[in-house]
């Protein structure tokens, strides 16, 4: 879930269906996006033809945003914060005529680039726009068949994202290396990095086991690879914070 989230609710125990359209559609997309991380099914209500949770009270489904940090404001602020909150940077290396191919392929069916690369990317990770199991089957096969899949690197960094625990490692490491910076430190604080430097040497010690040839000889190499990739994640997430402090000037 985000961090932060703007909603015209002028009271919690409002319920949800007496909110603007506006902040229904922000209430339900964090809905959905909260059952996609957590790994649950929203119960759907054929009558209301929507999720039970919008038939509900706003306190009734508060509890999705324990982690956020909620700012109720007026009608009508939300939505630009919410819209502004969906938008990333990103940079596209191509010839300008290759530009201008795109820009018509798109302009053809009333679509903006950016629509029309958001529609692939969501085939592509079976994401929330996603246009249906076939698109997502054809984007998959597009993806298998590029130069870049056949490379198939065994870096310690795909052996992360398989196996789920990127985000656990990178926080290991960062207070690993916060210790290391650290003039003094105190028992605990000695204890605590010996034990960060085992778990991570024993995960990467894995890591060179599951695979015939890794790519990766030591742990340093390995998160060298794993810190450019969250970098850019982190850049490509908070993208849209970066636009508003801009338009802020």
């Amino acid at each position: 879930m985000v961090k932060e989230r703007k909603l015209a609710v002028p009271d919690s125990t409002i319920f949800i269906a007496q909110l603007p359209a506006g902040t229904r559609h922000i209430i339900r997309e964090d809905l959905e996006q909260h059952a996609r991380e957590n790994g649950y099914r929203l119960e759907w209500d054929w009558e209301a033809k929507d999720y039970v949770g919008m038939t509900r009270r706003f306190c009734d489904v508060d509890e999705i945003y324990k982690d956020t940090k909620l700012i109720f404001c007026e009608r009508g602020e939300d939505i630009e914060a919410f819209e502004l909150s969906k938008r990333r940077n990103m940079t596209l290396v191509l010839p300008d005529d290759d530009i201008d191919a795109l820009c018509k392929k798109a302009g053809k069916y009333q679509l903006t680039v950016s629509q029309l690369i958001e529609n692939f990317i969501s085939d592509l990770i079976e994401g929330s726009k996603t246009n249906g199991s076939d698109e997502r089957m054809y984007a998959q096969q597009w993806f298998e068949r590029c130069w870049f899949s056949t490379l198939s690197e065994k870096t310690f960094l795909s052996y992360l994202i398989d196996f789920d625990q990127i985000d656990s490692v990178i926080e290991m490491w960062e207070e690993l290396q916060y210790y290391k910076r650290q003039d003094e430190l105190d028992e605990y604080a000695k204890e605590e990095k010996e034990v960060l430097q085992e778990e991570l040497e024993e995960m990467f010690k894995d890591y060179r086991e599951w695979y015939s040839e890794p790519e990766d000889a030591t742990l340093e190499d390995g998160m060298e690879k794993v810190a450019a990739w969250s970098k850019e994640r982190e850049g490509l997430i908070n993208g849209s914070k970066n636009i508003e402090q801009k338009k802020a000037r």
